[in-house]
């Protein structure tokens, strides 16, 4: 990656600014609490073995809602498909099932890229409704703007970008409601730093479109622009395909070599990267 040569950051913000993850568990909670009450057990056990890599459900695969099936996709394509009981479809029956690309988005086909999709996703196949696990959502990100939830920022990080915006446009590009999302900027330090927010940007559906409505704004070359997320499919790849310049944040180690211009642990891994750009 050129440092000389990036005129826009563009960032995500739950996952990317962050590292706090008590959240996870109250949204669990919320979702759980809709379920009805001889669902939660197994509600539970499903939501502990995910994170415990003892789940056919995780990161990096998708759960198809409709058909209550877990996806493994490459470039679209259905490579594998499984049942929530872990059993393997035959090769023909992921065929026909799946006879064309899958495209992800946000009702039918959930792309597990970070752990806010473990409980919908859970929730979803004990027989909530898209609206049930999202008003689940909304009070999670309610509880994340009061102070019981406690945020501390990961060091360097607002005074590097700071530092970042008298040499680049800032922008921060996120699913989340905006209320919530300031509420978070302010207890990260970060409100005021950024020249443009995009807030319920229904990436990754749109995230192509608010990228080049960004170059367009600020008269850029897409090389120009370096994308910084911790969610391949709603961050890193839709970037890498129009040339932007790509940071993955790659908290659960899935990453491979090639998926993005620079790959990093975490959020405190990633602020001397960015210092490299001062």
């Amino acid at each position: 990656m050129d440092e000389a040569t990036i005129k826009v950051i563009v960032f995500d913000l739950d996952g990317t600014l962050y590292e706090e993850t008590e959240h996870f568990d109250y949204y669990a909670e919320q979702v759980a609490k809709r379920l009805k009450t001889a669902d939660r057990p197994r509600f539970w056990d499903d939501y502990r073995a995910v994170l415990a890599g003892r789940h056919p459900l995780r990161i990096g695969t998708v759960y198809d809602t409709k058909e209550d099936l877990i996806l493994q996709l490459e470039e679209g394509d259905v490579r594998e498909v499984r049942r929530w009981s872990g059993e393997l479809l035959p090769a023909a029956d992921v065929k026909a099932a799946y006879p064309r690309p899958v495209a992800i988005d946000l009702d039918r086909f959930f792309s597990i890229g970070d752990l806010w999709w473990v409980p919908s996703s859970i929730g979803r196949h004990y027989g909530l409704a898209n609206a049930d696990t999202y008003a689940a959502f909304l009070e999670t990100r309610e509880w994340m703007m009061g102070t019981e939830f406690q945020m501390n920022g990961a060091p360097g990080l607002a005074e590097t970008l700071a530092q970042l915006r008298e040499k680049a446009a800032l922008v921060l590009m996120t699913n989340s409601p905006e209320p919530d999302s300031e509420a978070i900027l302010r207890k990260l330090g970060l409100a005021g730093l950024f020249d443009e927010k995009i807030f319920q940007a229904a990436k990754p559906i749109k995230t192509a479109a608010h990228l080049a409505a960004i170059r367009a704004r600020f008269g850029v070359d897409y090389q120009q622009m370096l994308c910084v997320g911790d969610n391949i499919g709603n961050d890193i790849a839709p970037a890498r395909r129009l040339g932007c310049r790509t940071m993955l944040i790659d908290a659960y180690g899935l990453a491979k070599p090639g998926d993005a211009d620079v790959i990093v642990a975490s959020t405190s891994a990633c602020v001397p990267v960015l210092r490299r750009l001062l």
